[in-house]
C-alpha cells in the first residue's frame, strides 16, 4: 500500500473518531412539536391553553362616527389550564381553571374613550368522567343549559358581534334622536338591555350532571347559585348525511344569574325568572347550512319586590341565519354567515329590537388563528312617550363595521 493511501486512510479514521466523540449538531425544531407542559404530580397530565382576541371597529351611532380598538365582544382574551388523571379504568378526574384578562373590552361607543381592563374567573371546576354513568361537575363553569340558544354549525362564532346570536355590541348605547322625547338631551339605553338570546344561566357556581350520550341525545341538569336550577336536552348527530346540533332548555332562578336577559335597574334584583329556550343548526354535505333559535321568559316579583313602571314582563326573541363554509385556500376554511335577531319587550313593554349581521371568517390552520370582518345594523322601536316634551321616544339606528383577530395557543 502506498504511503499516500496509508495517509488518506489514517486521516479518514481520525475524522471518523472525532465525529463520534463530538455531539451531533442541533437541529431546528418546530415549536409546535415541543413537549407539552407536565405537572409535578406523577399521575396527572397538565395542559396550558389560551387566546388573544382583538377587534377594530368603526361605529356610526347617529350622533357621529368613530373608531375603536377593543376586545372582541363575543370571545375574550383568556388563559387556562386543564389537568386529567385516571382514578381507575372507568373513572377520570379532570380539573379546569380559566380566567379572562381583557383590555378595553366594553368600549366601542363614541363617548366611551377610557380604557376598561379587568380580570375575572371563568372556570374553576372539578369534574368526574365515568364511561358508563356520565359526568359530574363541581365548581364554577357552564351550566347545563349554557349555549342552548347558540347551537350553530357555521363556525363563525368568533365574529358574533351583534346579529343573530350576540347582541351586546360591547356595551354600546342607543341614542335618542334630536326630535325625540328628551330633545337635545339625547338620553341613551344599552343595546344589551334591548336584545337577548335568553341563553340560560351562562357560567356560574353550580353542580351539574350530564348523562352519557344515547343515539346522539344527552340530558344535562344543574343546581345553580341563588337557588336556581335548569334542565336541558341536547342532540348531536347526522341524518341523511347532514350534521345536526340542537338543544332545548328550561331554567329558573333569580334575575342575577341570567346575564343578558335583563339589565341592572330594569327590574328588582329579587325578581324570579323562568326561561324556556332552544336552538337548532343543520349543515349539509355541500357546506350550506341554516340555524334558528327562540326563547321566552316569565318574570315574577317575589315578596318585597318593586317593579319599574312599564318594565318588560314576558319578553321573547327569535333569530335565524344562513351560512356557507368552503376551503378556497390552503390556509383553511372560509366561512360566510348572515343572521337576523328580533327581541320584543325585553327592557320595556312595547320595545322591538331588530339586528342584522353579516360575517366572513378566514381560518388559518397552521397557527390556530381566525381573521374576520363583518357589518352590523341594529334598531329599536320603543312604543312609549315621555321625556321633557312628552313626545314619543325615538332612537337612532346604529351601524358597525368590524375587523378582528383571534389567535390561539
Amino acid at each position: 500500500m502506498s504511503k499516500l493511501n496509508k495517509a488518506l486512510m489514517a486521516t479518514t479514521a481520525i475524522a471518523f473518531a472525532a465525529g463520534l466523540a463530538m455531539p451531533a449538531a442541533a437541529k431546528k425544531k418546530d415549536p409546535s412539536k415541543a413537549p407539552k407542559v407536565v405537572s409535578s404530580g406523577a399521575k396527572m397530565k397538565l395542559r396550558l391553553y389560551g387566546q388573544i382576541a382583538r377587534s377594530a371597529t368603526i361605529v356610526d351611532d347617529g350622533s357621529g362616527t368613530g373608531f375603536n380598538n377593543a376586545e372582541n365582544g363575543s370571545t375574550s382574551t383568556r388563559m387556562g389550564m386543564r389537568a386529567n388523571g385516571k382514578i381507575n379504568k372507568d373513572l377520570q378526574l379532570r380539573l379546569r381553571y380559566e380566567w379572562n384578562m381583557r383590555s378595553n373590552h366594553e368600549n366601542n361607543q363614541l363617548d366611551n374613550s377610557a380604557s376598561d381592563s379587568d380580570f375575572d374567573i371563568r372556570h374553576a371546576d372539578i369534574q368526574f368522567h365515568h364511561k358508563r354513568f356520565g359526568k359530574l361537575y363541581f365548581g364554577r363553569g357552564d351550566g347545563g343549559g349554557n349555549s342552548s340558544s347558540q347551537q350553530d354549525l357555521s363556525g363563525t362564532g368568533v365574529a358574533g358581534l351583534g346579529g343573530a346570536e350576540h347582541w351586546d355590541f360591547q356595551n354600546a348605547r342607543f341614542i335618542e334622536t334630536s326630535s325625540s322625547a328628551n330633545g337635545g338631551g339625547r338620553a341613551t339605553t344599552r343595546v344589551g338591555r334591548v336584545f337577548t338570546n335568553m341563553d340560560a344561566t351562562t357560567r356560574s357556581n353550580r353542580i351539574r350532571y350530564d348523562t352519557p350520550s344515547i343515539y346522539g341525545f344527552q340530558f344535562r341538569a344543574s343546581v345553580v347559585e341563588q337557588d336556581g336550577y335548569e334542565f336541558a336536552l341536547w342532540y348531536r348527530g347526522k341524518v341523511a348525511g347532514m350534521r345536526i346540533r340542537g338543544a332545548v332548555n328550561y331554567s329558573h332562578g333569580k334575575e342575577a344569574i341570567f346575564p343578558g336577559n335583563i339589565g341592572a335597574g330594569v327590574v328588582a334584583t329579587d325578581s324570579e325568572i323562568s326561561v324556556i329556550n332552544g336552538s337548532v343548526s343543520v349543515r349539509t354535505p355541500w357546506g350550506i347550512g341554516f340555524s334558528g333559535a327562540a326563547g321566552t321568559s316569565d318574570r315574577d316579583m317575589i315578596t318585597g319586590g318593586t317593579a319599574v313602571a312599564m318594565d318588560g314582563k314576558d319578553p321573547f326573541f327569535w333569530s335565524a341565519s344562513a351560512f356557507y363554509r368552503a376551503k378556497f385556500f390552503e390556509l383553511g376554511e372560509t366561512r360566510f354567515k348572515y343572521g337576523f335577531n328580533t327581541t320584543v319587550d325585553n327592557q320595556l313593554e312595547g320595545d322591538i329590537g331588530q339586528a342584522h349581521g353579516f360575517s366572513i371568517v378566514q381560518v388559518i390552520n397552521n397557527t390556530g388563528t381566525d381573521v374576520y370582518a363583518g357589518y352590523r345594523h341594529v334598531s329599536l322601536d320603543r312604543d312609549q312617550a315621555g321625556g321633557t316634551s312628552g313626545a314619543e321616544i325615538d332612537f337612532e339606528d346604529q351601524d358597525l363595521w368590524v375587523l378582528g383577530f383571534r389567535a390561539r395557543f
